[in-house]
């Protein structure tokens, strides 16, 4: 059984479901150089309107192609999840600079991928970073995801293709790290 809408809490963080009045605050996060730099459809500055639609985009429908805020109690939005209808379905995150390094996208990106694996019946989970971003694969491994080679990628907030490193996360290793950690 799914729940109809994105409400997941961690303990520290609640992972929901966004709409337009946050698009302001998430434009700000986002849209700040070094994020929308290490995101693939993100710029800087990064204008309201367009933080909108791609809220619009992606809304919770109990499968994968989904968006979700990133919130702190007290704070709110301090970042943004989503895991996107591919083949497999692919895990993307950001958490805005002065969040970082306080565990919160590895808490984020756990549930999500805890929802994803039981609630919504995935079996295998994709994910890549920019190599110049070396703390996202730090988290990516830490969930347990396996290395499986590079790739070119763009950005929309960079002026050149970037080099990708590429990952796979089955169910299983999933459950193996979330039982070690």
């Amino acid at each position: 059984m799914t729940q109809e809408q994105l409400d997941l809490n961690t303990g520290r963080l609640l992972i929901r479901e966004m709409s337009a009045a946050d698009a302001p605050r998430l434009a700000a996060l986002g849209g700040v150089p070094e994020v929308a730099r290490m995101m693939l459809s993100l710029t800087a500055p990064w204008p309201v309107a367009a933080a909108q639609a791609w809220i619009e985009a992606a809304p919770y429908r109990q499968r994968p192609g989904f968006r979700a805020g990133i919130a702190l109690p007290g704070t709110g939005l301090i970042g943004a999840i989503g895991l996107y209808n591919e083949t497999p379905p692919t895990l993307a995150y950001f958490i805005a600079p002065e969040w970082a390094g306080q565990g919160y996208a590895s808490e984020a990106a756990r549930a999500v991928l805890a929802h994803g694996f039981t609630a919504l019946g995935v079996r295998e989970v994709a994910a890549d970073h920019f190599t110049d971003n070396p703390a996202s694969g730090r988290i990516l491994r830490k969930l347990g995801f396996i290395e499986t080679g590079e790739a070119m990628g763009e950005s929309a907030a960079r002026l050149e293709p970037a080099r990708l490193t590429l990952y796979r996360l089955t169910r299983t290793d999933f459950e193996a790290t979330t039982c070690n950690s």
